[in-house]
Formats: C-alpha cells, structure tokens, sequence
C-alpha cells in the first residue's frame, strides 16, 4: 500500500510538473488529464506571444505526453480562429482580412518586398508618379518591371521581385486569398499558342494580371500595353476580346501585332459559370469624360471593385495609360484610378490626367467591398503581436 501511494504522489508531481510550462513560444498553463473511453484527453490554455510565426507556433504532442493524436480542438477567440497543423505539429492563427488591398506600402530590399497577405490577383504596382508593370515569374526582368517571387501559393505571403534598378517605396493594390472565389479562379502562367497572331486563352476571362509573349527571333516582351478589342494594335501591344464572336463561349482572344508573338504567357482570373464574378462582369464600358478641377476624369457607370486590365488603362484610339500611384503626377501614357470615392467624384473611376478628349474602355468587376460574399479567414501576418491572445483552450485527443 505505501508503494501504491508513492507512485500515485510521483506521478502527480510529473504531472504538475507540467503545468504553467512552455512549449517554444507558446504558454501552456491550467492542464487537466482525462480518459474518454479508450481515448486519453489533455485539456489545457495557451498563451501567444508578441512575434508570430508565419506557419503557427509549434505545439509538440510529445509536449502534452500523448503518442499520437486523433483530433485537437480549439474554440475561436476575440474574433481569432485556430487551425492545429498536425504534419508540422503547430497551431495556426486565422483572423479576418480585407478581400482587397488598396496601395498598400512596401519598401523595396534587395530588390524584393513581401506583401501584407497571400495575394490572388495583382492589380497595379506602383511608385510614386510612375508604373512598374507586372510580368511573371518566368520572366527576366527589364527596367521598371516586377514579377512574383514564386507561384502564388495557397495561404502564403506574397512575395514581389522588382528590377535591380528599382528601390524606395512601393504602392501594391491587390485581392487577398480572402475573396476565395478570385482565388479559385486564379491561372497562373498559361501558355497560349499564337497562330496568325492570334491566340485563344483556355478560358474566358475577367482579368488580366500580366502578358508575357516570345517571338521566332527569340525575342520577349515582359509586359504587352493592352488594347480593347476596337484598337489596332502595334509592336509590343495586345489587343484583348473578353468575349469573342463566334466562339464556344468559353475563352478570351489575344490578337498580337503581326509576326511578333509566337506563345503567349498568361496569368489571369477566370470567368466561372455562376457567382458573383460573373453576375458584376462589366465589359468594354465606353467610359465618360468629365472635366473637373481634379483634372480630366473618365467616369464609369458603376464603382470599379476589381480593374481587369492590371496595371493598365486603355484609351480608344490612343496609347494605353500605365496606372500611378493614387492622385499621383500623371505625366505622358500615365493614368491613376479612385480606388476610394473622393469629393465631387461618384463612382470609383479612372482619371487619365492626360487625355482631354479621348476615352478610356473599361472593362472590371463591379461593387464594393462590403458586396462581396463569402470571404474567409487568413494567417495572421508573420511577426504580429499576438501576446494580449491568452486563455485559449485546447483539447488534444488521443493515445
């Protein structure tokens, strides 16, 4: 009987032993054991700490004296949802975030920035005054060009690589991983073949990230100027038909200038069979000009929510204006978009500063962000501050 007691008072004094510990950086404290028929619990709080680490904090089931694990569950907290990574034993942070970012400021290190959130589309990248165009990740940069670093990955900060030329600060507009339906929807890099300068996109689209083309010479263009499809287009520009007559429906067309394209690399959105993309779809909006103390505004029907043309605006009948940072300087072919209503402007639209007569084609996804339906959570940035995220229970089962 005395050895029976010394044991049970040993292992109380292992299992207290246990509690109010760490595990890396997380704190474990007020743990409780329990069986639930053949299945061994451990209840238990964890406390966050002041710098996150993208991928969650490491949460060790050999920490909580259990051999394998069938199922953790965690409650949401102060508008925080969790995720346990069993492969890499860590627990996952999620929280709400914008669909879309508006110019969001990076400033540029060794050639490169990474963004706020894992991005779906990339709309415009800017700095101050002037445009960087967006090409892909196969390509090598020329000057005032970017591309993204790696493929976008599902629930991964974006990354963005810029020329060796460029530094300073940097104006990044683009839809999150939250808004899952431009996400789903995403093509990344697709190759279209050219034939008598026209290639068909697998898909129809309802927005354009970058165009990248080789020639039989061996020569690229990074980023083509995109025209609307009543343009004609010159060297280094794309003529885009969202929607062509005479086709199954089902694609987008790239009309190129003469011999100059024999493959096409595309990254674009597109347009699924139903939904809210393809219920707000406006396409090839002859804008209106409006001549204002702000300058001269090419006003569109409807609140532009995501522009299809990224980083560009076509004009008819001119040279496609290279978006700018907001109510930025725009000097020759430069343009900027109201990403925000400002005074004595109605709708989100574009102002082409530089253009006194001719008028933009505008073809977007229609609405606010507050119209956008069924957006989920994201990992919390890399390095936030989570330390006032305490008391947070934990049930781990297993064996």
């Amino acid at each position: 009987m005395k050895r029976y007691i010394f044991t049970i008072l040993i292992a109380a004094f292992v299992f207290l032993g246990f509690v109010g510990q760490s595990s890396a950086d997380l704190t474990v404290t007020n743990e409780v054991m329990s069986v639930w028929g053949t299945k061994r619990v451990v209840m238990f709080d964890i406390a966050l700490d002041t710098s996150y680490p993208a991928g969650g904090e490491t949460l060790t089931k050999g920490s909580r004296r259990m051999a394998a694990v069938d199922q953790v569950i965690i409650p949401p907290k102060n508008g925080y949802t969790f995720e346990y990574d069993e492969t890499n034993e860590k627990v996952k942070v999620f929280a709400s975030a914008p669909a879309i970012v508006y110019e969001e400021q990076q400033t540029i290190a060794t050639a490169a920035v990474t963004l706020n959130y894992p991005a779906a589309y990339i709309i415009a990248v800017a700095q101050a005054n002037a445009n960087i165009a967006i090409t892909d990740t196969g390509a090598t940069l020329a000057a005032n060009q970017c591309k993204p670093t790696a493929a976008l990955a599902v629930g991964t900060r974006t990354g963005l690589t810029f020329h060796a030329g460029l530094s300073g600060v940097v104006y990044v507009t683009y839809v999150t991983q939250a808004w899952k339906e431009v996400w789903d929807n995403l093509v990344q890099s697709e190759v279209v073949t050219v034939t008598s300068n026209v290639g068909e996109m697998a898909n129809r689209s309802v927005g354009i990230q970058s165009i990248r083309v080789s020639s039989s010479s061996g020569t690229t263009l990074n980023a083509m100027l995109m025209l609307d499809k009543d343009d004609t287009v010159a060297t280094s520009e794309v003529e885009v038909d969202w929607s062509p007559a005479g086709d199954s429906g089902t694609t987008t067309e790239l009309t190129f200038y003469a011999a100059e394209a024999t493959a096409a690399t595309v990254t674009y959105i597109k347009k699924p069979t139903s939904g809210f993309l393809y219920d707000n779809l406006v396409e090839e909006e002859t804008a209106t000009l409006t001549v204002t103390g702000e300058g001269n505004l090419q006003n569109v029907k409807y609140p532009v929510l995501m522009w299809s043309y990224a980083g560009q605006i076509p004009i008819n009948g001119q040279t496609t204006q290279a978006i700018i940072n907001e109510r930025g300087t725009a000097g020759t072919a430069e343009a900027y978009m109201f990403w925000t209503e400002g005074s004595g402007v109605t709708q989100f639209g574009a102002a082409i500063t530089n253009q006194a007569t001719a008028v933009s084609t505008a073809t977007y996804i229609k609405g606010r962000p507050q119209d956008i339906p069924f957006l989920i959570p994201l990992e919390v940035r890399n390095a936030q501050n989570l330390s006032a995220l305490t008391g947070v229970q934990v049930i781990m089962i297993g064996r």
